[in-house]
């Protein structure tokens, strides 16, 4: 079952090159979701005050052109296939019969008190299934061995940056990463360019007033970032390609 809401971009939703920020699609994409969940129920409120959470593990997005502001677009979303303790869900957004975007992610459900994950098959949700979405950015990557990190910034999680959860919105780290890509010369990196392909794995959160430092390495075409927090632990691994616009 797909579900499908409207959207204008704004003049908020693009950056220096006048496109579309990639957290910005990110942000119609899931709030496409929001808007199923809460028509098919039970909504993320409801989920959230009985004590349950979706949580992302992974995201892999295709951004196959550039979109404007005042730009209208459609977004579509369902419920894929999924088994175990993942839930699957796809993504696509078009502007007229043009497909500009297209998108799977990887969900857990948390028990919220025990951290425990719940069971596909035992969730007693159902919110329609249709078949699973190609998309060429991997869902799942590794950073090449090879690739030589090094760090490149530290970056506390502000207000501005949580949820209701109270950590670090999944939608804010492609901006965050976006901020730390190595400069063209004198030009910002993303100054006539933009992100083509973003893939990111969720590892840990970054809670209200944490640190987290950001790494970054260029191998094979595509740039690759992990963050890690204070104590540690991978945050997230993110791999993204640019072109031109």
């Amino acid at each position: 079952m797909k579900w499908v809401e409207n959207y204008r971009v704004s003049a908020q939703d693009v950056d220096l090159s006048r496109v579309a920020t990639a957290s910005a699609m990110m942000r119609f994409m899931q709030d496409a979701a929001n808007c199923h969940m809460e028509g098919a129920g039970p909504s993320y409120d409801e989920l959230f005050d009985g004590g349950r959470a979706f949580v992302i593990a992974r995201f892999a997005a295709d951004l196959l052109a550039p979109i404007r502001s005042h730009d209208e677009i459609t977004v579509e979303t369902w419920a894929a296939p999924s088994r175990a303790a993942s839930f699957n869900r796809c993504y696509r957004a078009l502007r007229g019969g043009e497909v500009v975007a297209r998108a799977s992610s990887v969900w857990a459900l948390v028990d919220i008190a025990s951290g425990a994950l719940l069971r596909v098959d035992e969730c007693g949700i159902d919110y329609g299934v249709d078949d699973a979405l190609e998309v060429d950015a991997p869902i799942r990557f590794r950073i090449p061995a090879d690739a030589s990190l090094r760090e490149v910034g530290r970056h506390t999680v502000r207000y501005s940056d949580v949820d209701v959860n109270r950590h670090m919105n999944n939608t804010k780290y492609a901006d965050l990463l976006c901020s730390y890509l190595p400069d063209g010369g004198d030009l910002p990196a993303l100054d006539g360019r933009r992100v083509r392909s973003l893939s990111i794995a969720y590892s840990a959160e970054a809670p209200l007033g944490g640190e987290i430092a950001i790494f970054h390495a260029e191998a094979d075409d595509a740039h690759y970032f992990r963050t890690v927090r204070g104590d540690g632990k991978t945050n997230v691994e993110a791999r993204m390609t640019l072109c031109e616009v």
